[in-house]
C-alpha cells in the first residue's frame, strides 16, 4: 500500500499545465485557471489581458486522470491520487484569526479572502503573475495612466444581486476614504489614482479616476505610470455597494453588515457567527466558477497555540490546523493520517529596527553578525524548515537585487569592533518586541539574545498579542527592535518604507527615511524602460542593504498542518496577506 501522506499533495487545478479531462457535461465546478508564465508589470506598455478559455468541469473519470507526479510533490497542494472529487462535507478549521476579535470583515478581510469575496484579479502562485477572476480581461492605454476592466456578467452576491462595476468603485471608495479606517488604504496603490487627494480631503464626493463605463465596465485612471499598479491591486476584495451604501464611512465597521451580516460574491457565505468562539460559513450555491465541493466551513476562532488545536487535529475534530515548525511539524510528517502544506517565505524573518533610535548603522551592523544564523536554523528550526539567505541583510529572490551588495556573515570579534568604534554603551538595554509566541519562536529569539549578549549588548524580549504589538510598534514607536515577517521580498514593497508613509499616515513602522530612496522609488516605479527600473532597484538594494532597512534572519518553509484527506487543500505563502488558503471552492474531502 503506498504512503498515504505521499498521496496527498496536489490541487486540481493548474489546467493548463495538466491535461485535464475532456468532458461534456458540466456536473461539478470548473478547475481554477491555469497560472501564465511569470512576467514584470509593465510601466507604459499597452497590454490586453484576454480572457481566458472556460475549463471542463470534473465528471466520473478513472482515477489518476487528473494530476501529474510534478503536482503530488508540489508542497503547497494537497492531491488525494486515490479519491476523485466529490461532493458534501464539512471540514473544521482551526485558526488564530481575529476576524472576529475586536474587528470586523471591512479590517480584516480587505485582500485575498476567497472564502467570502471575489476579487477584482487575483494573483498566481508566485504572488506576481497577473490573473484574471471577476475582471475577464483588461487593456491598458499606450501612456500607462488609463486600465480598463471588462468584468463578467455572471457574478451573484450571497443575497442574489448582481456584481457590476459600480460595486468596484464603491468598494475603492470605501477603502480609500479615511473616516473608512480600513488598513489595506496604505497597501493597495489606491493613492496613485487620480482624484484621491480630493476625495480623501472630502473636497470631492466621489475618486475622478475611477468611472463605471457600463455595468460590467470600469475604468481606472492614474496619475502618472506606475510598474506596481497590476501587482499592488492583485487581490483586492469586492464588497457590494447596495449592502453599505447609506451608511457613512466613519459607520461602516461598526455596522452590523460588517460584522454579523457580511455579504460576499466568494464560494461560501456566512451563515452562523458566535462572536470570540466560532464562524461557519456555507457552499454559495450560485458561485461562477461553480458551487463549491464543501457543504460547509466551520472556523474555530482564538486556537493560537499548537496546544490548542494539534489534539482536536489528531483526533479528527479538527480538519485544519495552523502553522507548524520544528518538533511539531515532524510530529505531522510522522502521522500517516496528517500531512502539511506550504511553502517558504516569500521574505524572510526579519527584525525591524527603530530607525529613529539607531543613527549609527554600525550598531545595527554589528547586531546582525552577531547572531549566528546559521546555527540557530540548524539547531532550532531543524532539517529543511528554514534558511540563510546567504549573509546578506536582503532578500536575494530576485534580479531586482544587486549583485554587488555586501554580506554580513556570523563575526563577532568584527561585531564588538563595530560597536566600539560606535561607542556603544553596554549598559544600555535595548527594547525587543514581538508578536510570535509559539515555544519554537520563543527559542529562536532566546538564541538571538544569547547571541547579543556574548558581544556586549543587552536586549530585553517581549512577546505579546498582535493588537498589542501593534500600537507598541506602529501607534508609539515604543521599541528599539521589532520582530516579524516579512522582509521586503519585491521591488514594488520599497514605497510602504518611504518617509511620508510613517504610521499614521502609512504603516512604516520602522521609521526608516532617506530622501534619496524615496526619490529613486518614485523613479523606478515610473520609469517606462526595464532596464532604468533595473538599475534603480540595484541602487535601492545596496542602499537599504548597508543602512540596515531591516534585519534578515532567515526564510521560513512554513507548512500548515492538515487531515490528509481534506483533498486540493492550498496553501499560498506571500507577505502581507490575511488568508494564506485559496481556490478553496476545490477542496474536497476524501472518500
Amino acid at each position: 500500500m503506498p504512503n498515504r501522506r505521499k498521496s496527498v499533495r496536489f490541487a486540481w487545478l493548474l489546467a493548463g499545465v495538466i491535461a485535464l479531462l475532456a468532458l461534456g457535461a458540466c456536473t461539478q465546478p470548473a478547475a481554477p485557471a491555469a497560472e501564465p508564465a511569470a512576467a514584470e508589470p509593465a510601466a507604459a506598455e499597452p497590454a490586453t489581458a484576454e480572457p481566458e478559455a472556460e475549463e471542463p468541469a470534473a465528471a466520473e473519470a478513472p482515477v489518476g486522470d487528473w494530476y501529474t507526479q510534478e503536482l503530488v510533490d508540489a508542497p503547497w497542494i494537497n492531491v488525494c491520487t486515490d479519491t476523485p472529487p466529490r461532493q458534501g462535507g464539512t471540514v473544521t478549521a482551526a485558526t488564530a484569526d481575529g476576524a472576529m476579535q475586536g474587528e470586523n470583515w471591512i479590517s480584516r478581510s480587505s485582500t485575498n479572502d476567497e472564502f467570502i469575496f471575489s476579487q477584482l484579479i487575483d494573483l498566481g502562485m508566485n504572488g506576481t503573475d497577473i490573473l484574471p477572476d471577476v475582471a475577464t480581461s483588461w487593456d491598458v492605454s499606450e501612456d500607462g495612466l488609463t486600465y480598463t476592466y471588462h468584468l463578467r456578467d455572471d457574478v451573484l452576491f450571497h443575497d442574489g444581486v448582481q456584481l457590476t462595476a459600480a460595486d468596484i468603485k464603491w468598494t475603492i471608495e470605501m477603502f480609500w476614504h479615511p473616516d473608512t479606517g480600513a488598513g489595506v488604504r496604505t497597501t493597495l496603490p489606491l493613492f496613485a489614482i487620480v482624484g484621491t487627494d480630493e476625495f480623501g480631503a472630502n473636497e470631492a464626493d466621489e475618486i475622478s479616476g475611477v468611472q463605471v463605463l457600463d455595468d460590467f465596465t470600469v475604468q481606472i485612471t492614474l496619475k502618472e505610470p506606475r510598474a506596481d499598479f497590476f501587482y499592488g491591486m492583485g487581490g483586492m476584495n469586492i464588497f457590494p455597494k447596495h449592502i453599505f451604501e447609506g451608511i457613512a464611512y466613519a459607520d461602516l465597521q461598526e455596522s452590523e453588515a460588517a460584522l454579523t451580516g457580511i455579504i460576499g460574491s466568494g464560494p461560501f457565505k456566512l451563515a452562523e457567527f458566535e462572536p470570540d468562539q466560532y464562524y461557519i460559513l456555507e457552499a454559495h450555491e450560485d458561485y461562477y466558477k461553480g458551487r463549491p465541493y464543501l457543504d460547509r466551513l466551520i472556523f474555530r476562532i482564538g486556537l493560537d497555540s499548537v496546544a490548542s488545536w494539534m489534539p482536536g487535529l489528531e483526533a479528527g475534530e479538527i480538519q485544519t490546523g495552523n502553522m507548524v515548525n520544528g518538533p511539531d511539524r515532524l510530529r505531522v510528517e510522522e502521522d500517516e493520517g496528517l500531512t502539511v502544506v506550504g511553502a517558504p517565505l516569500p521574505g524572510a524573518m526579519a527584525i525591524w529596527p527603530n530607525h529613529d533610535r539607531f543613527p549609527d548603522k554600525r550598531v545595527l551592523q554589528a547586531l546582525i553578525m552577531g547572531v549566528d544564523r546559521e546555527a540557530i536554523v540548524k539547531g532550532i528550526y531543524g532539517e529543511g524548515q528554514a534558511l540563510v539567505y546567504d549573509y546578506h541583510n536582503i532578500d536575494p529572490n530576485g534580479e531586482w537585487i544587486s549583485p554587488d551588495i555586501p554580506e554580513y556573515p556570523y563575526d563577532p570579534e568584527a561585531a564588538k569592533q563595530l560597536l566600539a568604534d560606535a561607542g556603544w554603551d553596554s549598559d544600555k538595554e535595548l527594547q525587543f518586541v514581538t508578536y510570535y509566541q509559539s515555544e519554537l519562536d520563543r527559542r529562536v529569539t532566546a538564541a538571538m539574545q544569547q547571541f547579543w549578549s556574548d558581544i556586549g549588548v543587552k536586549v530585553n524580549i517581549e512577546h505579546m498579542d498582535g493588537p498589542t504589538f501593534v500600537t507598541r510598534f506602529y501607534e508609539e514607536a515604543d521599541f528599539d527592535l521589532g520582530y516579524g515577517c516579512c522582509g521586503v521580498a519585491s521591488p514594488f514593497e520599497y514605497p510602504r518604507y518611504t518617509c511620508g508613509n510613517m504610521f499614521p499616515a502609512g504603516y512604516n513602522g520602522s521609521r526608516y527615511c532617506n530622501e534619496k530612496v524615496d526619490e529613486m522609488v518614485q523613479q523606478s516605479m515610473v520609469a517606462p524602460d526595464p532596464a532604468e527600473r533595473k538599475r534603480l532597484w540595484y541602487e535601492l538594494s545596496e542602499i537599504t542593504n548597508e543602512e540596515m532597512l531591516h534585519l534578515t534572519m532567515f526564510q521560513q518553509d512554513r507548512r500548515y498542518a492538515i487531515s490528509s484527506d481534506v483533498c486540493n487543500y492550498q496553501f499560498r505563502q506571500w507577505t502581507n496577506i490575511m488568508w494564506p488558503e485559496t481556490n478553496p471552492h476545490t477542496w474536497y474531502l476524501r472518500e
